[in-house]
This record gives C-alpha cells, sequence and structure tokens, in this order.
C-alpha cells in the first residue's frame, strides 16, 4: 500500500467525533480508521468541538497536533464572549510540525471550512511558533459547504440571526440544554461529549431556552459561519490559496433504497405477528420460531452490510433543503435558485465544488493596472477550479463578483486522475447535482498548486465516512495521489 510521507489530518465535522466515540467509545467510529490501519497509512484523527466556529475549532486541532494548552485568543474570547482557553494537550500527535514536516489537511462536512481556518491562522503565524504556508502541503475538502449551505436557512437561521420557536431554535436549546448539564455532571461526557469547553457554565438554564441567548445569538457557532452570506464573505479574505495542493470531492443527489432489506422486514413483521397468533393455537409454533430466528439474522447481515451513504436515510432533509432554496430570497446579490437547489441533504452541490466568494467588480483602471502588472497571483484565493464527474479534471469556475456569474466552461490546462484510465474534463450542469457536460479530452499533467480539483461521488453526505462502504476504496486514490503527485517533487 502507497503510505504518504507526510500525515494526512481528518477533521470532522458538526456533531462528528475524532477518537472520542460516544457511548463509552463503543459507538461506530467516524472514519473507516480499520480500512485506513489496513492500508498502513500515515494519518492522524483529531476531536474538535461538535458546534464550535470554524475558529475555534481550528485552535483545538492545531493544539492538538503541536500540543499545548489551547487558546482561542484575547480579542476573538473577549467579542465572542466565551473563556479565552481550552484544553490542555499534553502530548502532541505532530510534535515535530514544520516547513520541513508539514500535513495535508482533510476535513469532512464543516470539517472542510475547519481545515481553510486552521491554514489561515497558520500562514498568519497566529499561535506563535513560526508557522508559514508551508506547514500545510494539502486541502482537501469532502462534502464541505466551501461557499456556505442553506441548510441554515431551513433551520430558521435568516439575516444572521436565529428565529425564536424555529427548528433551529429548538435544536439549539436542546443541545445547549444538553451541554449545560453534562458540564454539571461530567460522566455525561461518555454518552455524548460536545467537547466545547470555552462555553461551559456561561448562560443559565433558564436562559437557555431563549433564542437570544448568550450561546445561541453568539455569531461564533458552526451555524454561523455556514451562512452562505458570511461564508462568501469570508472567503474573499482567504490568503495564500494558491500555495497548497486543492482537492474537493463533491456529492451528490444520488440515492439508492435498500428494496431488499425493506422486504425482508416486512416478511419479518408479518411473521413475528404469526408466532404471536400461534402460541395461543399451537400451530406451526415451532417451524416460525425457527423462521423468524433465520430471518433475523440474515436481515441482520445485511444491514450491517449496507452503505448509508447511498440509501435515502437523509433524503427527507434533501427534498426539505430544495423546496427551501425554491422560496427563499435573494440571500445575497445574484443568488441562483436553480443553481442551489441540488444538495446531499445537508449541502448544496454547488458549494462544494470550490470557495466562491464576493470581489469587487474591477474599474477600467483596475484592469489597466492588472495589464501592466502581470497576473500575479501571490496571496489570494482567486484559485482555478477544475471539475468532472469521474476524475479530477476539467473547467474553470468564475468566482463571485458583486454579482453571481454562471458557471462557464474554460478548456482545462491539466486534470489529475484518480484513476488510471482515461478521464474527460467537464463543466457543472444543473442535471440533479451532477458535475457533467460535454466531453473533452485533455492530455495528463502535473497537478499545480492552487487549483480546485473536483471528484464527484454518487453519494449522500456520508460519503468518506465509516458509513460509508467504499470509503476505503476513496481513501485508497487519494492517498495514492497525494503520495505520487503532491509529494513527489
Amino acid at each position: 500500500m502507497v503510505r504518504t510521507k507526510h500525515p494526512v489530518v481528518l477533521i470532522h465535522g458538526v456533531l462528528g467525533y475524532g477518537k472520542r466515540r460516544p457511548l463509552w467509545r463503543k459507538w461506530s467510529p467516524y472514519w473507516p480508521e480499520q480500512a485506513l490501519d489496513g492500508m498502513n497509512a500515515n494519518y492522524l484523527v483529531v476531536d474538535v468541538g461538535v458546534l464550535s466556529s470554524d475558529h475555534d475549532r481550528a485552535c483545538e486541532a492545531f493544539y492538538q497536533l503541536y500540543g499545548g494548552r489551547v487558546d482561542y485568543g484575547e480579542a476573538h474570547s473577549r467579542e465572542a464572549g466565551h473563556a479565552r482557553y481550552g484544553a490542555t494537550f499534553e502530548h502532541a500527535m505532530h510534535p515535530n510540525w514544520s516547513a520541513e514536516n508539514p500535513v495535508h489537511l482533510l476535513g469532512h462536512s464543516f470539517g472542510a471550512t475547519t481545515a481553510i481556518e486552521l491554514y489561515q491562522l497558520i500562514c498568519q503565524d497566529a499561535f506563535g511558533v513560526g508557522s508559514n504556508y508551508k506547514w500545510v502541503k494539502s486541502i482537501i475538502s469532502v462534502a464541505g459547504p466551501l461557499s456556505g449551505t442553506t441548510l441554515t436557512h431551513l433551520f430558521g437561521l435568516h439575516d444572521g440571526k436565529m428565529r425564536a420557536w424555529t427548528l433551529g431554535h429548538f435544536i439549539g436549546a436542546s443541545l445547549c440544554f444538553w451541554h449545560r448539564l453534562s458540564s454539571h455532571f461530567p460522566i455525561l461526557k461518555n454518552v455524548y461529549d460536545y467537547r466545547m469547553p470555552q462555553w461551559e457554565f456561561v448562560t443559565s438554564y433558564r436562559e437557555i431556552i431563549s433564542s437570544e441567548s448568550r450561546i445561541l445569538a453568539s455569531p461564533d457557532l458552526a451555524v454561523y459561519d455556514i451562512l452562505p452570506a458570511r461564508r462568501l464573505e469570508r472567503n474573499s479574505r482567504l490568503k495564500h490559496m494558491d500555495k497548497p495542493y486543492l482537492v474537493s470531492i463533491a456529492t451528490s443527489t444520488h440515492s439508492k433504497a435498500p428494496f431488499v432489506e425493506m422486504f425482508l422486514t416486512t416478511v419479518l413483521l408479518g411473521l413475528v405477528g404469526g408466532l404471536a397468533f400461534s402460541i395461543w393455537h399451537h400451530d406451526y409454533f415451532e417451524t416460525l420460531v425457527a423462521l423468524v430466528l433465520v430471518l433475523a439474522v440474515v436481515l441482520y447481515g445485511r444491514i450491517r452490510q449496507l452503505d448509508y451513504a447511498i440509501i435515502p436515510c437523509i433524503a427527507f432533509l434533501r427534498f426539505q433543503m430544495t423546496w427551501c432554496v425554491r422560496f427563499l430570497h435573494e440571500i445575497f446579490d445574484g443568488f441562483d435558485h436553480e443553481e442551489w437547489e441540488h444538495n446531499d441533504g445537508v449541502v448544496n452541490v454547488v458549494s462544494m465544488l470550490n470557495p466562491l466568494q464576493f470581489h469587487p467588480i474591477p474599474t477600467q483602471s483596475d484592469e489597466d493596472d492588472d495589464d501592466s502588472s502581470g497576473s500575479d497571483s501571490n496571496s489570494t484565493t482567486s484559485t482555478i477550479a477544475s471539475s468532472s464527474s469521474s476524475s479530477f479534471s476539467g473547467s474553470t469556475l468564475p468566482l463571485l463578483t458583486t454579482h453571481v456569474l454562471p458557471l462557464d466552461t474554460v478548456e482545462s490546462h491539466g486534470e489529475l486522475v484518480l484513476r488510471k484510465e482515461e478521464q474527460h474534463a467537464s463543466k457543472p450542469s444543473r442535471d440533479a447535482g451532477r458535475v457533467s457536460s460535454d466531453v473533452i479530452k485533455h492530455p495528463k499533467k502535473k497537478p499545480e498548486r492552487g487549483r480546485w480539483y473536483v471528484h464527484q461521488v454518487q453519494k449522500n453526505h456520508m460519503a468518506s465516512t465509516h458509513f460509508d462502504a467504499e470509503a476505503p476504496a476513496l481513501f485508497r486514490k487519494l492517498l495514492h495521489v497525494i503520495a505520487n503527485e503532491f509529494e513527489h517533487e
């Protein structure tokens, strides 16, 4: 198996977890760790706040890797209204972290934007350890809300505020209550740990139920960081995005119902009903018991092998998000409702492709200055975006100006292949959320830094996790690309 020279840091999404699994660590792992261990993969798993902001999660990830007490920053903590310091990590996961010993950051869902935020803080040397962009070799997003998600609006977050008595308010209040309760009774953290020590004892039980509570009203939470308008504004301030290799794994609207398992479940329930009836009549009782036991064993085995990343387990959310987008107001200038309809149940497909951004329309004098100075992409996020339904290849996605531009096709300058056979470039389309279009062939070239390479999988939001049956194959391809393309210079 291919082993990367530098470690791949895995960052989970909202409500996720790393090594510290729920239910006394008896719950299923978040990542396909057994498969990764079988590949002899060089990877590290971090545990960050389940609902914390990108900034707070990035700080927690840094100190887990580097070692030390989590410092969220004096100014940030004061503005956010929470404690400045968090947990202490005496044993660093990557103690020799430096420009000579960089890492690859891989984030699933909200973990993708956390990875970008961590990279930004490292570039700024926000932790005072002499870090710079060379500390991160590549950033890989899997189903990441790189340009936000309209799920926030579905839950009742509008105009940057949580509306009272909405679904988001009820969910948020419930989660805050559990967090407060587990602060008083630490044993509850073995059931489920929020890992948000900065918010402990910030609010009272009475205040928790209010949508204006100090926690729910604080913009220093994940739900605010994935508002599309806020995400686009933050993307416009990204720096040094032309330095690392950039990859986005986009999911889709595809799903497949487990008809066999559904049929077996129906038959089993019928047999159980017949078994209850036969107790009183003693007819075929033993035969029915045997059939129930055999069918239960077969059904249990099939359920254990189910690919939860393909069955419509979150189809309800997907349809609700689609419906919500159709009736949304223009949440940012030029918002294209049809473009944002397609989603995987959590994140809009168009948002996964690359970090779109607000960018002022240049004046004529600006254009003249650009022509005279040449095309220098020193420290902006104006990266080329490539996309393909079957490979890393493809077409340019324009960045957002003061209005949203359509997704145009521009001839590719190269491709990054996950599979050995010949691949095709394509442009993003609106066909059921798929990233595909007219076939344009291109010769393979070495991947370029600062270019977003997009690979789409026909999976829901659980892609790349333990619940995705094809996650091991996806990681095997990714590790091969990292080792042979990104690290082979």
